[in-house]
């Protein structure tokens, strides 16, 4: 009769040496120690895009027509529907024409 006592004392102490055994690399896991100064940076789900102006500005326009090639470029006008930059190709006047657009979409090209 002790010997069965002792048996399952044996087995018992056993599986939960074990048990504590494996408990304690899984509680260690989520426990951390650090030391932080301020607060953590915010990632905000919205603000994950450039900001790009809703129309074409003037100012963008003419540097769109400066890097197509167009020397001494100015503005010429603006409207409602169309920024006209003019300025110097090649030696000739030359006058480009941008919708307002996102990104100024060249309407036309002249020389």
């Amino acid at each position: 009769m002790f010997s069965t006592l002792a048996r399952s004392l044996a087995v018992a102490a056993t599986l939960t040496i074990g048990a504590m055994a494996t408990a304690a690399p899984a509680a260690a896991d989520s426990f951390r120690f650090g030391v932080t100064i301020g607060n953590a940076p915010v990632h905000h789900v919205r603000d994950h895009r450039p900001h790009r102006p809703a129309l074409c500005a003037p100012g963008q326009a003419l540097r769109k027509a400066e890097r197509m090639g167009v020397r001494r470029a100015h503005v010429r006008n603006v409207n409602r529907r169309a920024v006209v930059v003019a300025g110097r190709s090649r030696g000739d006047h030359t006058l480009v024409r941008f919708a307002l657009a996102p990104g100024c979409p060249v309407i036309s090209f002249r020389r």
